[in-house]
C-alpha cells in the first residue's frame, strides 16, 4: 500500500512494504538494473559446455531457472534453440510485464509468480541443469531458516552435476555496526538511493528512497528485514544442503574473489 507521509508537503509518498515499493517504481526498473551482459555470457557458456558434454547437436533440452527473474529481461534474451526457460517472482506486475516480452512463437520459457520457498513444491525435481539467483536476491530471502531451505530447494531441483549460480552484495566487507550504501542507481529520470541499516540480531533492514525528476520521491518503510551473505556462510549453506563443490569469484568471468571486491559470485555444484 502506498500511502501519505508526514512530508507530504516535500512531495513524498512513503510505501509499506517491498513489493508495493517494486510495483511502484516498476516504469523505471529496467533503466535502473539493466540486463546483465556479463550475466548472460556466464549462463550462454555453461550451457555449452553442457551441450558439448552432451553429446554437441543431439544434446538434449538445457533447462534454466531464473530465481527472483523481475521484468524477465535476462530470461527473454536467453531464451533460443536448445533451452528451456523458466522464471518465478512473487511481484504479479513484473511477470505479467515478463509475459508480455516473449517473443511470439517461444513456447520454451515461460514466467510463474512464485516465492522462492514455493519452488520446492511446484516445480519438478532434478528438472533443471542450472539456476540462477542473481542481483543480489540471496539475502531478500530474509530470515536464516528459509535461506537454509532455499539451497535445500534448489539442490532438489537440480539434475545431477546441476550448477547453481548466485550473485550477491560482497558482505565479506561489510562493517556490522555501520550502515552499508549501496551503489546509486540512476537513470535520465529517476535516482535510485539504498543502504543497509544493522539490526540487533545479526540481520539488516533496507532504507530505500527513489527520487524523479520532478522532484516526487518514493520511499520505502524501513522494515524490509534481509539476511546478509558473507562467503563463509554461503559456503556453510551449500554444504549442508549437500552441494558437492562451492566456488567463489569477483565478476561472471571467473576473476579472483578478494574481500574488497564490490561483489561475490558463487557457484554451486550438486
Amino acid at each position: 500500500m502506498i500511502h501519505s507521509s508526514s512530508q507530504s508537503r516535500d512531495n513524498s509518498q512513503v510505501i509499506e512494504t517491498l513489493q508495493d515499493f517494486y510495483t511502484a517504481i516498476l516504469e523505471y526498473y529496467d533503466e535502473l538494473f539493466p540486463m546483465n551482459t556479463q550475466a548472460l555470457d556466464c549462463i550462454s557458456r555453461i550451457q555449452l559446455i553442457h551441450k558439448a558434454d552432451k553429446g554437441g547437436s543431439s544434446a538434449p533440452m538445457f533447462r534454466y531457472l531464473g530465481v527472483g527473474c523481475a521484468t524477465g529481461n535476462l530470461e527473454n534474451r536467453l531464451s533460443g534453440p536448445g533451452l528451456d526457460i523458466t522464471g518465478i517472482d512473487k511481484n504479479s506486475a513484473m511477470i505479467e510485464t515478463a509475459k508480455r516480452r516473449i517473443k511470439k512463437g517461444f513456447s520454451s520459457i515461460r514466467f510463474f509468480e512464485m516465492s522462492a520457498m514455493d519452488m520446492g513444491r511446484f516445480l519438478k525435481k532434478e528438472s533443471f541443469h542450472l539456476i540462477g539467483c542473481l542481483e543480489n536476491t540471496l539475502p531478500y530471502i530474509g530470515d536464516e531458516i528459509l535461506v537454509r531451505k532455499f539451497f535445500h530447494d534448489a539442490r532438489e531441483l537440480l539434475a545431477p552435476e546441476g550448477l547453481l549460480l548466485l550473485q550477491t552484495v560482497n558482505f565479506d566487507s561489510f562493517d556490522s555496526s555501520k550502515p552499508f550504501v549501496l551503489p546509486q542507481k540512476q537513470s535520465v529520470r529517476v535516482q535510485l538511493d539504498r543502504s543497509y541499516i544493522p539490526t540487533n540480531d545479526g540481520c539488516v533492514t533496507l532504507k530505500a528512497e527513489l527520487e524523479q525528476g520532478n522532484g516526487r520521491r518514493l520511499i520505502l518503510q524501513q522494515d524490509t528485514k534481509l539476511r546478509p551473505a558473507p562467503t563463509e556462510k554461503i559456503f556453510h549453506w551449500a554444504n549442508e544442503a549437500g552441494f558437492s563443490e562451492c566456488a567463489f569469484f569477483a565478476d561472471f568471468n571467473q576473476s579472483p574473489w578478494s574481500a574488497d571486491c564490490p561483489e561475490t559470485i558463487i557457484v554451486c555444484r550438486k
